[in-house]
């Protein structure tokens, strides 16, 4: 697939970026963000942008599944890349994502690999965890993709990943470019007589789904008043079934829901609801949801996974549980942090008050625009740009 949007000519001469990645389908945070950037890409002056991708995953339960479908869909992709590079075609810039595991980290090498020979500035946009393995790997798949990212632009969605990236010395700049969530607005919640914890994402017990139901029943347990709510879509991992049905197990049937995959509005109106977000992930790098969950007000209690900790902020250093693989001492720490806040109303509404503060200061759109900006604008160090061959100012 391809299309081309165009931009009047602003301040800048005209540039042109080539998008070599998924939008959605799948709905997941990658394809969400990669559509949230090329659409401010399409908005900057003097910036066209022409997307191509072919040979991705139509649906959450073919993520990670080969296919002829697939594997006929990214041969194409690829051909028509090099018979671009061949031609003479060339760009300002490309634009990719990396999966640094798996399957997608040779396809997202390979990508990366041809798109170096189309423009001067190669892109490459990190979602997930797993560079540390490639950059320290020594199997002939990790030592591909290292030659494949030599001399690329990382953008990085955490600092530590950003600081290992520095560190490795292969590419040729790293940016910061911290996610960021539409703003929900301020809005007043309804009073309960309950704590409302929530979890929301895809069902995948990597993420921590069946963790959040154990902590959430816990609760219960120990004599405080709580409604649990989880709201996300089945995966080959987990179906909605198999979690009702884990949930009946427990003996919690009624004070945790668990309406599946939910709208866009009732997922914000599940957020705006909710006193706590519990999210003990040991599988993400940069959650989406968690930056959700803190613009509508909600309390984060996670995991030190990823990025987590960077994204939380400060203020609820006490909140990013070590011991992901202890569930007696992290699912006991969740549940003092809740009764200690919740027991005092002012700290409870002071608490949710510094969530959505710490989003407004770092994870608005606004920010996020003007960090991409500087990004785009930015001038690589040009003994490592691009590849052999090709100017740096084609």
């Amino acid at each position: 697939m391809t299309d081309v949007e165009s931009n009047p000519v602003g301040s800048k001469s005209n540039r042109t970026v080539l998008f070599l990645a998924q939008m959605p389908p799948p709905l997941h945070g990658v394809t969400t963000m990669s559509k949230r950037v090329r659409g401010f890409m399409q908005d900057m002056p003097g910036v066209r942008v022409e997307h191509m991708w072919l040979g991705g995953a139509r649906t959450l339960h073919d993520v990670g599944k080969s296919s002829i479908r697939k594997v006929a869909g990214f041969a194409w992709l690829l051909l028509r890349l090099a018979g671009r590079a061949i031609s003479g075609r060339r760009y300002s810039m490309t634009y990719q994502t990396l999966a640094p595991h798996g399957e997608a980290a040779i396809r997202d090498a390979l990508i990366i690999g041809v798109a170096r020979w189309l423009s001067p500035r190669t892109l490459v946009h990190l979602h997930t965890q797993g560079l540390d393995e490639v950059l320290k790997g020594k199997s002939l798949s990790q030592k591909f993709i290292r030659y494949a990212l030599c001399g690329t632009e990382l953008i990085a969605i955490s600092a530590h990943v950003g600081e290992a990236a520095r560190r490795s010395g292969i590419f040729s700049a790293v940016h910061a470019l911290p996610n960021y969530v539409p703003d929900p607005g301020r809005l007043t919640p309804e009073a309960s007589p309950a704590i409302r914890c929530g979890y929301l994402g895809n069902l995948d017990p990597r993420k921590g789904v069946l963790r959040f139901v154990d902590v959430v029943s816990r609760m219960n347990a120990d004599g405080i008043a709580v409604e649990g709510v989880i709201a996300g879509g089945p995966t080959k991992h987990l179906t909605t079934k198999d979690l009702q049905r884990y949930i009946s197990q427990k003996g919690a049937g009624d004070f945790i829901k668990a309406p599946g995959f939910v709208s866009e509005a009732e997922k914000s109106r599940i957020l705006h609801g909710l006193d706590f977000f519990i999210y003990p992930t040991d599988h993400d790098l940069a959650p989406l949801v968690v930056l959700e969950a803190m613009a509508h007000g909600a309390i984060p209690i996670v995991f030190d996974t990823g990025g987590l900790r960077e994204m939380v902020g400060v203020e609820f250093q006490d909140h990013v549980i070590a011991e992901k693989g202890n569930p007696e001492v992290y699912a006991g720490k969740m549940v003092a942090i809740v009764r200690a806040i919740s027991a005092d109303p002012g700290r409870l509404a002071r608490a949710k008050e510094t969530a959505r503060r710490h989003f407004e200061l770092h994870y608005t759109e606004a920010v996020y625009r003007s960090r991409l900006a500087s990004v785009v604008d930015s001038t690589p160090r040009p003994e490592l740009s691009g590849v052999p061959g090709i100017p740096a100012n084609a």
